[in-house]
């Protein structure tokens, strides 16, 4: 395989909503609540008819998705109920052409509703069921892998798979196969990121976050100290309307935002990374790789949910021809 991911595997529910439906339903606007079953279903009966549709989540699971839609083959491995959502979530990895190394647990898929306001802004309510409990090491995975990308959700989640992926850290590491991290839930980062700046250091050959991270992580003035993080290291920093920057060897490359009205911005990090990891694994420059991911995330940011609208699974890259940074 060419990317194996390890992750959190939901089911996401999208719903359109104003601001004050998000205040009422008890949610915090931009940020993830997480919530007991009983909760969840009361939330999603309220919205009722007001959600849109259903779609496979998880930031790894969406990078896998992004990466197969531009060629790579991508294998992805995480816990699932012994429900309906499971097997939802199975079909939809075949569907998409990503190896499944999917984990039938006792319980319940996890579930996310993604309320999407006008601003294009999302607020999540999630309920992670059996999510966090993935633990068989696939040695396979790690013998026939050129890059393993783990999200810092996964690092951070109660249960075992926090544990299963600092196994394939070192395992990767130790046979000297590319790693990418990426940072995800800002106030997670905060509350770890001593843990999470030691991982980063350690076994990142790749990183990915947004202003709000990177400020979680690293505090005020993060942009200098980006600088000097892991000079050896391409940190791409991801700046919504503005782009993306690429820190690399002591220098700041700025790539352009893709052009078109964002109608919702769920999985368009995602996609980014996808796309970086794609020219990675291709050869190209950083600053290359970073137009691909710009290219495929301008994709998903035209349509509902994070998924690739299948007319942009053939995104034009030779432009990603970027000579190598020296």
């Amino acid at each position: 395989m060419d990317l194996f991911a390890l992750g959190t595997p939901v089911i996401d529910f999208f719903a359109k909503a104003q601001e004050k439906k998000i205040d009422e339903l008890g949610l915090a606007k931009g940020a993830t609540t997480y919530v007991l079953p009983k909760r969840f279903t009361k939330i999603k009966n309220a919205l009722g008819k007001k959600i849109a549709f259903s779609y496979p989540g998880d930031n790894a699971r969406n990078v896998c998705e992004g990466f197969a839609a531009l060629g790579g083959f991508a294998g992805y491995q995480g816990a699932v109920g012994s429900d309906r959502e499971g097997a939802l979530f199975e079909a939809n990895l075949q569907e998409c052409g990503i190896a499944s190394f999917l984990e039938e647990k006792k319980g319940r898929t996890g579930k996310i509703i993604v309320l999407v306001t006008p601003d294009a802004q999302r607020t999540f309510c999630a309920d992670l069921g059996v999510s966090g409990s993935a633990s068989f090491f696939e040695k396979y995975a790690v013998a026939e892998s050129r890059m393993f990308f783990v999200s810092s959700i996964t690092l951070c989640v109660e249960g075992k798979v926090s544990a299963l992926a600092k196994r394939y850290l070192d395992a990767f590491k130790k046979m000297g196969r590319k790693i990418a991290i990426s940072l995800e839930n800002p106030p997670a980062v905060k509350k770890n990121k001593k843990m999470i700046a030691a991982i980063c250091k350690k076994y990142a050959d790749v990183l990915f976050m947004n202003e709000e991270e990177a400020g979680a992580l690293l505090g005020t003035g993060f942009e200098r100290k980006l600088r000097s993080f892991k000079p050896s290291v391409p940190v791409y920093l991801k700046r919504g309307k503005r782009g993306s920057a690429l820190f690399f060897r002591g220098k700041v490359h700025y790539i352009a935002a893709p052009k078109g009205k964002a109608i919702d911005t769920t999985g368009a990090g995602d996609a980014y990374a996808a796309g970086v990891l794609y020219g990675i694994s291709r050869g190209y420059s950083p600053v290359g790789s970073g137009r691909v991911g710009s290219a495929l995330a301008g994709a998903v940011i035209k349509s509902l949910g994070p998924s690739v609208p299948l007319k942009h699974t053939r995104i034009r890259i030779r432009h990603a021809r970027h000579r190598r940074l020296s």
